[in-house]
């Protein structure tokens, strides 16, 4: 038997059942609907995901393929109906480097805009920006290729960044400020990196010393 404090507890749950029973039924069909609503929606993402990575999988396959207007068709398919998978960015970086090895600059400059506009990986985004100054450099756009390397970057980019920067310079006849560039990218480069040797040599290019 229950004892007389367990009874008065069932008496006041019942009578507050009685007068919010109504409410409390709502309630939990709200959250029903939306606990289905939000399983729906990644079961929605999900698939998204799988036929984004797919279409992906086809572009790289098109490694060999001559007309870069067919890989930029590709890339640009995964980039507006599945802008929000994480294949969509990396997509455009795919077309963005076919376009820059066949010299379509402007074209180039599109697919990286794109990934800075809309990746949510900070680091695509860190290449997106490296590759974007190079194209900009390519282009003898130098201040607008320097503006863009001193945008906020992860620490991990800071050599190539700098070393770029020095390429910039060298190319302006600003001998100062590209030795200083390439002194920074020595320091930031790791010292097990073979890239190091190859910034040393643009450094010696400047009159600068190790």
């Amino acid at each position: 038997m229950y004892d007389l404090d367990e009874q008065q507890q069932l008496e006041i749950i019942k009578a507050w059942l009685r007068r919010h029973g109504n409410k409390l039924a709502a309630a939990l069909l709200v959250a029903a609907i939306a606990g289905g609503a939000f399983a729906g929606y990644q079961r929605y993402e999900h698939k998204q995901d799988e036929k984004a990575s797919m279409l992906y999988a086809e572009l790289t396959k098109m490694k060999d393929e001559k007309d870069v207007k067919k890989i930029r068709l590709a890339a640009s398919n995964i980039m507006e109906n599945f802008g929000k998978t994480p294949y969509a960015a990396r997509a455009a970086l795919y077309a963005a480097a076919r376009d820059f090895d066949s010299g379509e600059m402007d074209d180039a400059r599109i697919q990286l805009q794109w990934v800075l506009d809309h990746s949510q990986e900070p680091e695509l985004k860190d290449v997106a920006r490296l590759r974007l100054a190079r194209v900009l450099f390519d282009q003898k756009k130098y201040g607008d290729a320097v503006a863009a390397l001193d945008e906020k970057h992860g620490d991990s980019f800071d050599g190539l960044y700098s070393d770029l920067k020095g390429d910039i310079f060298l190319a302006e006849g600003k001998k100062d400020q590209a030795r200083s560039a390439y002194l920074l990218a020595l320091v930031k480069i790791d010292k097990a990196s073979p890239y190091r040797d190859l910034v040393s040599i643009k450094l010696d290019s400047t009159g600068g010393g190790k």
